[in-house]
């Protein structure tokens, strides 16, 4: 199998949900699909809608595996695996913390036309949890 790339257009829906609060985002933008194998890549650039700015945002989906990395302005990375903890530091104004990640869905439906992950977990940070949602859709651009 040979490896592709492409442009796509990106479609990302994200909420959090807390004891205090909720919150959606949604968000537009052009990004890049890879197909190698396997594996699928998404990747496309964050915006202030966000409040990502200057963050580069990787999805890596291989079988039942996504992986998220965000580098720039924004630099982390979660692993998703069904009900399986993802445990790491996590840099904040205020120093580092400890922080885990449990996926309670992980979908994902890829394809070199169009596609879509559907990821929802409980994030916690030091003694503070949240529910997250976050749904990417992406369809391939006609070429120019």
């Amino acid at each position: 199998m040979t490896k592709t790339t492409q442009n796509i257009m990106v479609n990302i829906r994200g909420s959090q949900a807390d004891e205090y609060d909720d919150s959606t985002m949604e968000l537009y933008t052009e990004g890049m699909l890879t197909h190698d194998g396997g594996k699928y890549i998404i990747e496309y650039d964050e915006s202030e809608i966000s409040g990502m700015e200057n963050t580069r945002t990787s999805l890596t989906v291989e079988g039942d595996r996504v992986q998220l990395r965000r580098t720039g302005a924004v630099e982390t990375e979660f692993v998703f695996l069904k009900s399986r903890v993802f445990e790491a530091a996590y840099e904040t104004p205020f120093g580092m913390m400890q922080m885990s990640v449990l996926p309670t869905q992980i979908l994902s439906e890829l394809s070199e036309e169009k596609g879509k992950i559907n990821l929802e977990y409980v994030i916690r940070i030091g003694d503070q949890q949240a529910v997250n949602k976050l749904n990417i859709d992406y369809k391939k651009l006609p070429k120019a």
